[in-house]
């Protein structure tokens, strides 16, 4: 079991960096890679792996991690298609998309181009909240706050449905991107720790055999109450 974190040094807001000290504890025996927005290559270029990790960055960090992450687009259209895990959190998947737009700087540049979607970046817009909906059967709670909102047509490849919460933007209650066993969704900070069921859920797609998350007696716990908390609509989002 291989899995490769994708800039740590660079990509680690809201307590991302969370998400992979869970990793760890969850699957001892797998192999972690760092890979920095110094190094020459990605680990993935030229070897399989299980699971690929992307966390929450700034905007500026987009820019360097498209230009570096250009060459291996094809790569990363191979890997999905053989089912490779690849989870993208906070505005990390922002980078799929065909273009990201700053309304504040003006700046304009392609994305990987992976979903025919487009990112909005409006500095004085911050949107703060929170999101609860369910895949697979699996329920997935968590915490937004960006800059960004995705626009598009995603119908055919979200992540989940929001039954509380917003989407890619406003106006829509499709959250994220999924193709196969890519996932990428807005949801930021250790997404991990706070969905023990999907943590699991994501342990087994990349190949782990009974997926049991670490810690699961109190993690369990403590997301029940979040659940209840979350499905309670009396608590505003």
């Amino acid at each position: 079991m291989t899995v490769e974190i994708l800039f740590p040094k660079l990509c680690n807001q809201f307590g991302d960096s969370k998400n992979v000290e869970y990793l760890r504890q969850c699957m001892p025996q797998a192999r972690f890679i760092s890979t920095e927005i110094t190094d020459q290559k990605p680990y993935f270029a030229d070897h399989d792996v299980n699971l690929l990790y992307l966390g929450s960055m700034s905007e500026a960090a987009q820019l360097r991690v498209i230009r570096w992450l250009t060459p291996y687009r094809e790569r990363i259209e191979e890997l999905t298609a053989a089912g490779t895990v690849f989870l993208a959190t906070g505005n990390a998947f922002e980078i799929f998309t065909q273009k990201i737009e700053n309304l504040t700087t003006k700046e304009t540049c392609d994305g990987l181009g992976l979903f025919p979607l487009t990112t909005k970046i409006d500095l004085f817009a911050r949107f703060n909240g929170k999101i609860l909906g369910e895949t697979n059967g699996v329920p997935v709670l968590g915490f937004k706050s960006q800059f960004s909102m995705v626009y598009g047509d995603n119908s055919e490849e979200y992540f989940f449905r929001a039954q509380r919460g917003i989407g890619i933007n406003r106006q829509s209650q499709l959250e994220g991107v999924r193709r196969g066993n890519l996932i990428g969704t807005h949801i930021l900070g250790p997404l991990l720790v706070l969905n023990p069921l999907f943590t699991e859920y994501l342990m087994g797609l990349a190949g782990v055999e009974n997926p049991c998350c670490a810690f699961r007696t109190q993690a369990m716990a403590a997301f029940e109450r979040r659940l209840s908390e979350f499905r309670n609509k009396k608590i505003p989002f």
